[in-house]
């Protein structure tokens, strides 16, 4: 079973995930629950054109979620090997801020459950402008100040998906998925999902 956690840079999707892992083994859940955290994915070429305020082509963010896919599916073969016919749940944590990042991974994962924690562009922003280790610093400028930074992905206008979706923004998300209060605590959260993941 693959859960993915996303939601906009800075949401808290990385906290959640590993507090959710954390609980798993305290509370000895039944199965194997392991985690993957997309960004090891990520190029170093890209990580420090994110630093220059460069965002990636369509065709780079393609060729990444092609490989991104083929790492989630090594690493699920190998859980499965281990876990000796065992019930496998992988809780997948990456921002999948543009459309085309989704497809991709829908259209090979079709049976994953999508999991998005929620949070306005200006909540986003300021953890982002509070962590310290990380290569995402986001958009360079604020070139294009619409109220899109106010709203959360509930509300969140739909002109962000443009024809090439290139933009930084985080797009409206069109498909069927669960959604968490990002300002709610990271442990209530990570409780939620591993109900979700235990009720599937």
């Amino acid at each position: 079973m693959l859960v993915i956690i996303f939601g906009r840079p800075g949401a808290g999707k990385s906290s959640v995930t590993d507090k959710a892992l954390q609980l798993c083994k305290q509370e000895k859940t039944s199965g194997y629950v392991h985690g993957l955290d997309l960004d090891v994915c990520v190029p170093q070429w890209m990580r420090d054109n994110f630093g220059k305020g460069i965002y990636p082509t369509l065709e780079q963010r393609k060729e990444f979620a092609v490989g991104a896919c083929d790492y989630v599916d090594e690493q699920k073969n190998r859980f499965e090997t281990d876990a000796c016919g065992a019930s496998v749940k992988i809780l997948i944590s990456f921002s999948f801020v543009n459309t085309d990042l989704r497809d991709v991974f829908r259209e090979r994962f079709p049976d994953a459950k999508w999991i998005l924690v929620d949070t306005s562009g200006e909540e986003a922003q300021d953890r982002i402008q509070k962590r310290e280790g990380h290569f995402y610093k986001g958009a360079p400028t604020k070139t294009d100040s619409s109220e899109t930074d106010s709203k959360s992905e509930m509300d969140v206008a739909s002109d962000v998906n443009n024809e090439d979706n290139s933009e930084w923004n985080f797009a409206k998300v069109e498909f069927e998925h669960l959604i968490l209060n990002g300002l709610d605590s990271i442990e209530d959260n990570a409780q939620k999902i591993i109900e979700i993941i235990m009720d599937s």
